[in-house]
């Protein structure tokens, strides 16, 4: 079995009407002039920066920790050079890994302007009455686009999770319609072609966060050789037979601390700048530090190795990190919103 980081799985449908309008959209969008103008006056991307987000979506808010509210990868995000990133499956066990799957796949720039051109004609930088649906602590979806008239967005409560109670017909409507567009911009080998879109490889970042909380003071000091800490608390998380190894039987919450079920805690020394960072938010609890360079390099390496509960020793301290890949148009903790 496979998820998404944060526990979501995804699949997307593209109806054939959507192929035909987008298809339209591909046919009348450019000419030898260049890429059309329409009424709301997008015109050509073509001299923004290649690291600037073209098309993005991303989930707001929600009912999650603070941890992963600021480690949030988008949905999807796209480049101006074609460049497209997106987070892929990893394998549903714990501990998990310490790094995200983040992805990256390439379409063309024509491309890229057809899906800007889209995304605005879909409604993107407007303010449909999407209503209110009852539902609550369910993450919002933020739709970004940059055009060289400046950036738009439009944000919908509940997107994936709303069945239509509570909501008008022309809600509905504006819903629907605010979802097909979500479903062609995550799902882009159906909405463009298999052909143009390139199979995904690995995203190597060249600069890294990594938010930092201290040692949970409750759970022992993790050993510096790799045996079970002593005095862990004790775990009934040895996996049911049958279940795959690392798994967690149902009904036993995740140790934390790491100690039971064979984990073993050892602490390894921090490679990167050291912990743990600036204050991050208000009232968060959370630090961020940022590795760029030859920091970012030995952080990635350490992390490739380590799980989601690995402690981590800094200047005498033992922290527990959660990492978060810097993105093209990303350079440092600032640049990623608390609470987004």
């Amino acid at each position: 079995m496979t998820m998404l980081r944060g526990g979501r799985l995804m699949a997307a449908v593209l109806p054939l009407a959507l192929v035909t309008a987008l298809a339209s959209v591909a046919c009348t969008g450019a000419t030898a002039a260049g890429p059309a103008r329409d009424s709301l006056g997008t015109g050509a991307t073509t001299g923004l920066d290649a690291d600037a987000v073209a098309v993005r979506v991303d989930w707001i808010g929600g009912f999650v920790t603070a941890q992963m509210l600021a480690t949030r990868l988008p949905l999807v995000a796209i480049y101006h050079d074609g460049r497209v990133l997106t987070e892929g499956p990893v394998a549903a066990v714990w501990p998990g890994p310490a790094l995200p799957n983040l992805q990256l796949r390439r379409i063309s720039a024509a491309d890229v302007q057809k899906l800007v051109d889209h995304a605005v004609a879909a409604g993107v930088g407007t303010e449909p009455d999407f209503g209110q649906p009852p539902i609550a602590d369910a993450p919002s979806t933020r739709f970004t686009v940059r055009t060289a008239g400046g950036v738009r967005t439009m944000e919908v409560t509940a997107l994936t999770e709303a069945d239509g109670t509570g909501l008008t017909a022309a809600q509905q409507s504006a819903r629907k319609a605010a979802q097909r567009l979500y479903t062609e911009l995550t799902d882009l080998p159906a909405t463009l072609g298999t052909g143009a879109v390139s199979e995904p490889e690995e995203y190597s970042p060249t600069a890294i966060a990594a938010f930092a909380e201290p040692w949970a003071a409750n759970c022992p000091a993790p050993s510096s050789d790799g045996s079970a800490p002593s005095g862990s608390a004790p775990s009934a998380s040895t996996p049911s037979d049958g279940a795959p190894a690392g798994s967690m039987p149902a009904g036993d919450p995740p140790d934390l601390c790491g100690g039971g079920g064979g984990l073993s805690r050892e602490a390894r020394p921090w490679p990167g700048p050291p912990l743990p960072g600036e204050p991050y938010g208000a009232g968060l609890g959370l630090s961020c530090v940022t590795s760029s360079g030859g920091d970012a390099t030995k952080v990635l390496a350490a992390a490739r190795t380590a799980d989601a509960i690995t402690p981590w020793t800094s200047e005498g301290a033992t922290w527990r990190l959660t990492f978060r890949p810097l993105l093209p148009d990303e350079s440092s903790c600032a640049d990623l919103p608390a609470g987004g």
